[in-house]
């Protein structure tokens, strides 16, 4: 769950909405320069973007100029001005506004630059980053599902007994075992593979009922001995505590 989550919020980092407040001070216009959806890294841009004036007052008309000359103006606040990147050539381009007060004075905002890019462009950089974090995490994800095979083989379920995962109860078969700390985290529980049976599935951690409950079924089937097993005061300790679970 967590690499998923690390997954997707570095590619919001380039895709989803983001705000840059362009420098003012008393002399200037305030302009917001946002990214409504599209590419953004560094001073490259690609995609659908807005310019606006934000809490200032006396103000008739904003002009929006893209390299010196004027491409839109608006008389309505908060004078909002969206574009395509693509509705201009690619290159550098000089942003910024000049807004007419109601006294008929001007104020200038200060300029943004940015570099107008294809979306040929934008899809490759993506893809430079995206494509080796996909191969991480696939590694990390197949290291997941081999280490407990490798090293769990060896091992064999001790009654009670369960690691900083927690413990989990098959679907399939219904006996208990431990979780790896190792194992893909897929949201609902862990990708594993049960020791009894052999069947892979998603698994959650299983509460103290569930686990007496399993521990009970193991012994009752005959794999385990409760008496003379590792673990028999822990099942005993897990039993007696389940009780008192509402």
């Amino acid at each position: 769950m967590k690499r998923s989550f690390l997954f997707l919020s570095l590619l919001a980092l380039f895709v989803c909405p983001t705000i840059v407040n362009a420098q003012s001070n008393g002399d200037t216009l305030p302009l917001v320069f946002s990214r409504d959806f599209g590419y953004g890294a560094g001073n490259q841009i690609q995609g659908t973007f807005s310019l606006k004036v934000k809490d200032y007052e006396d103000l008739e008309r904003v002009d929006y100029l893209f390299d010196d000359r004027v491409v839109f103006s608006s008389t309505e606040p908060p004078f909002r001005f969206q574009f395509n990147t693509a509705q201009f050539g690619e290159g550098i381009h000089s942003i910024y506004a000049i807004g007419t007060k109601t006294d008929g004075s001007t104020i200038q905002s200060n300029k943004i630059t940015r570099e107008f890019i294809s979306s040929t462009e934008a899809y490759s950089n993506v893809g430079k980053f995206i494509i080796p974090l996909l191969a991480i995490v696939g590694i990390i994800s197949l290291g997941g599902v081999m280490l407990p095979l490798v090293f769990g083989r060896k091992k064999t379920h001790q009654p009670g007994v369960y690691g900083a995962a927690g413990g989990a109860v098959c679907p399939k078969c219904g006996l208990p075992f431990s979780r790896s700390i190792f194992a893909p985290n897929l949201l609902i529980g862990k990708l594993q593979r049960c020791p009894h049976c052999g069947k892979w599935s998603i698994v959650p951690r299983a509460s103290k009922q569930a686990l007496a409950d399993a521990e009970l079924r193991l012994a009752s089937d005959g794999k385990i001995d409760i008496n003379k097993s590792t673990g028999k005061d822990e099942v005993r300790q897990m039993i007696e505590d389940s009780r008192f679970e509402e």
